[in-house]
């Protein structure tokens, strides 16, 4: 892509839907755990059932008795490990009952892997403070969709066998599917655009919606500038979604159907596009990325794909972008971009024609290896800031930007 290399992480928690996920009762170990800081009595923190397992941004439910010298409306915390796992970390307060019972909320937790909770009384003139037992709880990817349609597309692959849908989402509803959407958010994405004119990634309706039977992704002007990271700040934000630790694949048949705003002005950017699940040939270029479609308001009616990698050896120091001639879209109206992606080659498409053909080698594999695109990728797509040679100026740039996606289809 033609905008600097950021993280593709996220950063906070999304909205999530509280389920109550239950677990073994835990035994009279707590007791043995607890700690105190002397003085007084110290109470008996127990955990009576938490969940071993959530999804990904997945939120929970704790259950948790004191015993005296603990008393109702005593006030009982969750506490997690800090960063680099140094300290401790306060994340939600919950009020004893007048049996000495509260239920604590975990928040959903935005990165895949195991994370070690406990709850916490904080000493008070009545009691010691007391901590229970630790316990962890894996936070995984959700499974893969439950056969999922395409809209009843079928499309057949050069042989005449019929290619299977792997992933779907028509956004008929009225709200984003976090399960598999995750938000991009400037906490550690930082920003796009020039030191001059700069757009946050945020999570807000402005600019993630869904409705009329699309995914709105849109560039809007703020009322005052916020905070971009890496000490930037800007007045614009941006909205761009991704499968990020909730679907990848490696190979297969990409649809994005969308609707380009038809701006006669520079300064915006959209791109559908693969970013690998992991760097498995280290980081960026060599682990690849395929930007399928990439526009520009500064080439109204056209989309200028790119490819992403280190090539063959004579140039093993340099990385590659591979890009076709300008293709055209159809201008004001629903186009659809697409990639056929296989071993060796990557074949764009715009309106089921095709764009280009990549047939790649690179530095990173041996001879007859698929390296780096022979990995699981995850989708991302965005609807940004233009940058170097599609500056925007604030005087023309409209106040909101925005792209219609009426699907994504994924097939195998």
């Amino acid at each position: 892509m033609s905008r600097a290399r950021l993280p593709y992480l996220v950063g906070g928690v999304v909205a999530m839907l509280v389920v109550v996920l239950s677990a073994a009762a835990t035994s009279g170990s707590d007791a043995a755990l607890a700690r105190s800081s002397g003085g007084y009595g110290t109470p008996r923190i127990a955990v009576l059932s938490a969940p071993s397992k959530l999804e990904l941004h997945q939120a929970g439910l704790l259950t948790v008795s004191a015993s005296a010298p603990a008393r109702a409306g005593d006030t009982i915390s969750l506490q997690t490990t800090g960063a680099y796992n140094a300290g401790y970390v306060t994340l939600t307060h919950a009020v004893l009952g007048k049996n000495l019972t509260a239920t604590l909320h975990i928040p959903g937790q935005p990165y895949l892997g195991n994370v070690t909770f406990w709850a916490a009384v904080p000493a008070n003139g009545n009691s010691s403070a007391a901590t229970s037992r630790h316990f962890p709880v894996s936070i995984v990817s959700p499974p893969p969709q439950h056969a999922p349609t395409c809209g009843g597309q079928k499309v057949r692959k050069p042989n005449g066998a019929l290619w299977k849908c792997t992933y779907d989402d028509e956004f008929n509803g009225t709200t984003l599917d976090r399960r598999y959407w995750v938000p991009q958010q400037n906490q550690t994405s930082g920003y796009v655009g020039n030191r001059s004119t700069l757009a946050c990634a945020v999570d807000s309706p402005s600019t993630i919606a869904v409705g009329g039977g699309a995914l709105n992704l849109s560039l809007v002007k703020l009322a005052k500038k916020r905070d971009c990271g890496n000490k930037m700040s800007g007045q614009y934000a941006y909205g761009q979604v991704m499968n990020y630790q909730t679907y990848a694949q490696k190979y297969g048949l990409y649809e994005v159907r969308a609707l380009i705003p038809d701006l006669k002005v520079p300064g915006a950017q959209q791109t559908f596009w693969l970013w690998p699940s992991a760097q498995k040939y280290g980081p960026w270029p060599s682990s690849g990325e395929i930007d399928f479609a990439e526009l520009y308001s500064n080439k109204r009616g056209y989309e200028k794909p790119f490819v992403h990698y280190l090539p063959g050896q004579a140039t093993a120091n340099k990385h590659q972008n591979t890009t076709h001639a300008l293709c055209q879209i159809n201008r004001g109206v629903y186009n659809t971009y697409g990639l056929d992606w296989e071993p060796g080659r990557l074949t764009i498409m715009l309106n089921g024609r095709t764009c280009m053909v990549d047939n790649y080698t690179s530095v990173v594999g041996g001879a007859g290896s698929a390296a780096p695109f022979d990995q699981p990728f995850y989708l991302i797509l965005d609807q940004a800031m233009g940058t170097i040679g599609n500056m925007a100026n604030p005087n023309t740039l409209p106040t909101k930007v925005s792209t219609k996606i009426d699907y994504v289809r994924i097939f195998s």
